[in-house]
């Protein structure tokens, strides 16, 4: 028994276990469903709260039940305060539909949806706004209730009765455009003709107004439909037929439209005409007529006319020129082109002018990348430089294995209106050229380097007839002829590191020098010159007199810094009129309050305004019987590679200044 009673309470367990965790499994169903709920009133709620429209929810005995956020914000008023308040009485103005309140709600309880126009008030201020009123059955909070939804229409009115003026505007400005433009409705009928019409056809409107177009106004013979005739019915066949051999096309810009030109006598007046007809729809996308506007292209005919015989003759004159002349257009990326190529492309690319025109890729294709670079770097900048832009560059010879064509851009930019950035430029063929200045190039070395080989010969071997037991004459004869070898080896070496700073290859060993005596030197040297033309030197260190026995150290190659000024030197002497002073001054960093020295040579001569914009050039002299041309270019390649700048003033009442400034720490 015992048993049977254990089996029986463990089964009942079990039984009341599996019922506990079904009524378990139910409840999470009921809490899941209940947030489910709980997920879609919110949701309601958000919806009612944001909705664009004023809402209200009124009871069948017309009192406000609720409103969203939308109608506080429309009635400028709280929900506390709308609350209160009746709807028909003190939110419309009087006598509004809503006053048959008890028909409304029969009108409703069949399903029906009610909408209707009025004005509404703002309780708080009494202002007046038009609104669109739609009313509907609901049920809230389980009772029936009635939405009623407002709109505020105060913008589309204002819109309505713009379009109204405008209409009328149009109708102003129609007749007052100087395109010469009629309308025709549905049945062909002329419904407007204007005065440029008027004058360019010499009919008057009250001839045509509410008749079909005379075509013999415009072609002799029997009458035809004209243009807008045919768009109206959009008769292709018609359209075809008529108008085929008068340039017709559909327009790009309007919507069924065709426009086409043509040779027409007008008031016995010979004229090239141009007209564009094209249908007219009303808002709802109906055919209430059609449009056409008639334009006398004469004159622009005859400059089109002008127009091609000028490029003719561009492209005959541009034809014997050596080279490619072109004009790019650039205006941004995909829109960028050339606008005109010389025949001159083909022979130097073997390229046709008129492929290269409509695809640029053409010539951009042929050039390496960084080339290609290059020409997209200075095409494309939308903020050109006003002066001539040019570069070289080279490519493979495809003719000739190994070969090398040279070539060299030249363009000079200007903006338009609208911001396109045109460039009128010149491709030239250049090889020949590269070729002769190579030769020069390897003339010139050939020439410092065997001049060098005999030199060194004759230097060394003055040098050991100085070291023998020679006769005073001879001994002075073997030493001019040492010093002489030694300057010409030093002005050689000097060339060659001139070129190696014209190459950008010159590598400074900048030394911590005293310059006052490298000055002391020059002084020395320069004394017996002076003295011949009645000069005299000042020398001023921060506008004190230099004190020879007080060093001023700077940083440089003391060779090349010696070179550069004595061509200076030289050259204010040569320059300097008789008894005069030349006034050598040098100003510290300190002084300057920069991190350079500046070294001002001053002589009372002018340059000559000839040499001016050329002062710093290779081979500018004048007034020099032996004057060669590179003492101031000399100075300027060697100013530069210290790191530094050279500039001079010039004028007939101070004179001239050469002014070096040499950075502290110079570059490596």
């Amino acid at each position: 028994m015992d048993q049977d009673h254990d089996a029986f309470l463990h089964a009942a367990l079990s039984k009341a276990r599996a019922e506990n965790a079904r009524l378990r499994a139910l409840r999470q169903d009921d809490l899941r469903e209940l947030e489910r709920l709980r997920g879609s009133r919110d949701n309601l709620r958000a919806l009612f709260h944001h909705a664009p429209d004023a809402v209200f929810i009124c009871g069948m005995d017309e009192r406000i039940i609720n409103m969203n956020d939308r109608a506080m914000e429309l009635f400028k008023a709280s929900r506390a305060e709308l609350a209160t308040m009746h709807l028909h009485r003190d939110l419309l103005r009087p006598n509004s539909p809503l006053g048959k309140f008890q028909e409304i709600c029969s009108r409703l309880s069949t399903g029906e949806t009610i909408a209707f126009q009025w004005v509404a008030r703002r309780p708080n201020d009494g202002k007046l706004f038009p609104v669109e009123i739609i009313l509907g059955k609901t049920v809230w909070d389980r009772q029936d209730a009635m939405m009623i939804t407002l709109q505020d229409i105060t913008q589309s009115r204002q819109i309505k009765n713009l379009l109204r003026r405008r209409r009328k505007l149009l109708a102003v400005i129609l007749d007052g455009t100087p395109i010469a433009t009629f309308v025709i409705d549905t049945d062909h009928r002329v419904i407007f003709w204007n005065k440029a019409c008027e004058l360019l056809t010499g009919v008057p409107k009250n001839r045509c107004l509410g008749k079909p177009v005379d075509s013999r106004i415009f072609y002799a013979g029997e009458s035809r439909p004209v243009l807008a005739d045919l768009v109206l019915t959009m008769d292709h066949e018609k359209i075809q037929s008529l108008y085929n051999q008068k340039n017709l096309a559909a327009s790009a810009f309007i919507p069924e439209a065709f426009e086409a030109s043509d040779q027409l006598t007008i008031q016995d007046v010979p004229r090239s005409i141009y007209f564009l007809a094209a249908r007219c729809r009303d808002e709802h996308g109906e055919i209430i007529g059609a449009i056409e506007t008639i334009q006398d292209i004469t004159e622009r005919t005859q400059a089109e006319t002008d127009l091609r015989a000028s490029k003719r003759l561009l492209t005959e004159i541009t034809a014997n020129i050596p080279g490619v002349v072109y004009q790019y257009q650039a205006v941004g990326q995909g829109r960028s082109r050339f606008t005109f190529i010389s025949a001159g492309i083909w022979n130097l690319f073997g390229l046709p002018p008129e492929h290269t025109i409509r695809e640029p890729e053409l010539f951009f294709d042929r050039v390496d990348p960084e080339v290609r670079k290059q020409f997209s770097t200075s095409l494309a900048c939308t903020d050109p430089p006003e002066h001539v832009v040019e570069f070289e560059f080279s490519m493979s010879n495809k003719e000739e294995e190994g070969a090398v064509r040279w070539f060299k851009n030249s363009a000079l930019a200007s903006k338009k209106s609208d911001g396109a950035v045109v460039w009128n430029g010149m491709l030239t063929d250049i090889t020949e050229i590269k070729r002769i200045e190579q030769l020069r190039t390897d003339v010139e070395r050939m020439v410092r380097h065997d001049l060098k080989s005999p030199l060194t010969g004759i230097g060394g071997l003055a040098r050991v007839l100085l070291q023998a037991d020679l006769p005073v004459r001879q001994r002075e004869i073997a030493a001019t002829i040492y010093e002489s070898a030694m300057k010409l080896l030093h002005m050689i070496s000097h060339s060659m590191a001139l070129f190696k700073m014209e190459e950008g290859t010159y590598e400074l060993r900048p030394e911590v020098f005293d310059l006052s005596q490298l000055l002391h030197g020059l002084h020395e040297e320069f004394q017996p010159t002076a003295k011949s033309k009645s000069l005299s030197f000042v020398l001023l260190v921060d506008d004190h007199p230099l004190d020879w026995s007080k060093p001023y150290m700077v940083s440089g190659e003391a060779i090349l810094l010696e070179s550069l000024l004595a061509n200076l030197i030289q050259n204010a002497m040569d320059a300097a009129p008789e008894r005069s002073e030349i006034t050598i001054a040098l100003r510290s960093p300190k002084v300057m309050r920069t991190d350079a020295h500046e070294i001002d040579i001053h002589n009372f001569g002018v340059v000559p305004e000839k040499i001016r914009e050329t002062f710093f050039e290779r081979y500018v002299t004048c007034g020099k019987e032996h004057g060669m041309g590179i003492g101031t270019y000399s100075a300027m390649l060697i100013a530069k590679t210290h790191g530094g700048t050279i500039r001079f003033t010039t004028s007939e009442t101070t004179g001239t200044h050469v002014i070096v400034e040499l950075p502290v720490t110079p570059p490596k």
